[in-house]
């Protein structure tokens, strides 16, 4: 296993991407970006972000993973 990290915080996808952290909660509520909630954390895996940015992100408002 490599050591990249396989999911991020919000906080670190706004880093990352350069987007407002506003803008990443709202890409969650409009399910185009997946997340996996675990207790109050929540986590946006890797590969949900790399297809968002190269434009596949889910904009049927398809379920969010929980």
């Amino acid at each position: 296993m490599t050591n990249e990290k396989m999911a991020f915080s919000p906080m670190e996808c706004s880093v990352l991407t350069g987007l407002c952290l506003n803008t990443i909660y709202k890409l969650l509520k409009q399910n185009r970006l997946q997340s996996i909630r675990i207790d109050r954390k929540i986590l946006i895996p890797r590969t949900s972000l790399e297809s968002f940015l190269s434009g596949n992100s889910q904009k049927d408002g398809a379920a969010q993973m929980k």
